[in-house]
């Protein structure tokens, strides 16, 4: 149950209504005009809270099409406005199947959030959509007032299988579509702001984005917090090597608060996120952050690649499940080494006699946290088979018994399928035996506990 986002992004997309009926007047302006005039405004404000967003622009009409793909370039984006032009109808279908392809080419579990402006709420899709990813989210704004406005809303977002929140009209002039993109910038792009301690040291950051309570709430792991602390406790440091890479719920990029900050800080402060920063790459450990209820914080220093030239690393906040990482123990446990008697201090940390490792290069557990990782074990199979019965005949059953039973764990019933479908392809008249009863006892033997003879 858990969701792994190994990104630190939310992109945009901007879906704008250009058909006829946005060029209705409100205020001596058309629709479509205000709403460009105040996505302007939109683009500067995002500039500034959350700067490494990437931002998408569609229009749509009789058809959707991009209008820019996504950049963290805002004056392109803004630039942009100046070519948009009311055409006819509109196509709502098309449109949001143009949204999941977009939405679709992200991490599975990156959660892009779509900004849909129109004059007035869409009819419910006659064929609902399926596929967006897990956490996406819809901003619906409405320019123009229509009667039973939140069942329309709520009923065009399930036939979209999106949550999301309407931004109704009436439109009476710039400042009201203003409302409404502040509104939409407070509930999607405010920042967290919380005292950081450490020891007898504290500062205020920034959380970026907004830690998620509904979202923590839903992962179906009790109990979850009702309200994000807004002071956070370093009790202690352990090697990032000990803490390997356990499945994190979501990740933050911790920032400097601004001044409204809630700890009173003077020229000659020190920076804990500054200190912090420095000292954990330099040594290469995480800080662990205790959440409270079972739930953890993990403090880590991250360098992007695309700013690895200018050594430029960010401080990531990474909040962390109960019981996820088990090798380790309780963390609630977590102490001093030097307070362990010599003779036991070679068991520490506690690991499991399987090994957890992420990378497949070492013990029988396979972890399949990308498609590349899962394609790379399957093939291993296959490229064994082929050297069949001349060689390679024990390093073939190892392999295929640690991918069945790693498919079999997983419950990866239609994987089990492909593979044997594979090793069909792969028979020769001298290996046709071997893989006819491997493929056998593939399909009948269901135990994981079975090995493959």
């Amino acid at each position: 149950h858990y969701y792994i986002t190994n990104n630190l992004r939310m992109p945009t997309i901007i879906c704008i209504d250009v058909s006829l009926s946005m060029e209705q007047k409100a205020a001596e302006e058309s629709l479509l005009d205000h709403s460009l005039s105040s996505l302007k405004s939109f683009f500067s404000n995002l500039q500034t809270v959350v700067p490494n967003e990437f931002i998408e622009i569609i229009t749509f009409s009789h058809t959707p099409s991009i209008l820019v793909e996504f950049t963290k370039n805002t004056t392109q984006l803004t630039n942009s406005l100046s070519e948009i032009e009311c055409q006819d109808k509109t196509c709502m279908k098309e449109t949001m199947e143009l949204c999941l392809k977009e939405c679709q080419q992200w991490n599975v579990l990156t959660s892009t959030h779509i900004v849909l402006i129109t004059d007035k709420i869409p009819n419910a899709l006659k064929d609902s959509i399926e596929g967006f990813p897990y956490g996406c989210s819809m901003s619906l704004v409405a320019l123009t007032p229509t009667t039973d406005v939140n069942n329309r809303a709520q009923t065009f977002l399930r036939s979209c299988n999106l949550k999301g929140k309407l931004y109704p009209g009436p439109v009476l002039g710039k400042d009201s579509v203003d409302r409404i993109f502040e509104s939409i910038m407070l509930d999607h792009y405010s920042k967290f702001e919380a005292a950081l301690w450490f020891g007898h040291q504290t500062t205020s950051v920034a959380i970026s984005p907004s830690p998620d309570v509904a979202h923590l709430a839903g992962i179906t792991l009790k109990p979850t917090p009702k309200t994000f602390p807004a002071t956070l406790r370093i009790h202690g440091f352990i090697p990032a090597t000990d803490l390997h890479n356990p499945p994190y719920v979501s990740r933050h990029v911790l920032l400097h608060a601004g001044p409204r900050s809630p700890v009173k800080v003077t020229s000659k402060t020190p920076d804990l996120r500054v200190i912090l920063n420095e000292g954990l790459r330099a040594k290469d450990c995480v800080a662990i952050v205790d959440i409270g209820l079972g739930w953890f914080g993990v403090v880590s220093s991250h360098l992007p690649k695309s700013e690895r030239n200018l050594k430029k690393s960010n401080l990531v906040f990474s909040i962390i499940a109960p019981n996820a990482f088990s090798w380790l123990g309780n963390p609630n446990f977590l102490g001093l080494k030097r307070l362990v008697s010599v003779d036991k201090q070679s068991n520490m940390p506690y690991k499991e006699e399987y090994s957890n490792s992420y990378d497949n290069k070492s013990g029988s557990g396979m972890v399949w946290i990308k498609s590349s990782t899962l394609k790379q074990n399957i093939m291993k199979v296959v490229r064994y088979a082929k050297r069949l019965p001349d060689k390679g005949s024990a390093m073939f059953l190892k392999e295929l018994n640690k991918v069945r039973r790693s498919i079999l764990f997983y419950g990866f019933t239609d994987m089990m399928d492909v593979l044997c479908q594979l090793l069909e392809k792969e028979k020769t008249p001298e290996n046709t035996e071997i893989l006819d009863n491997c493929i056998a006892q593939l399909r009948d033997e269901p135990d994981p506990a079975k090995i493959i003879k």
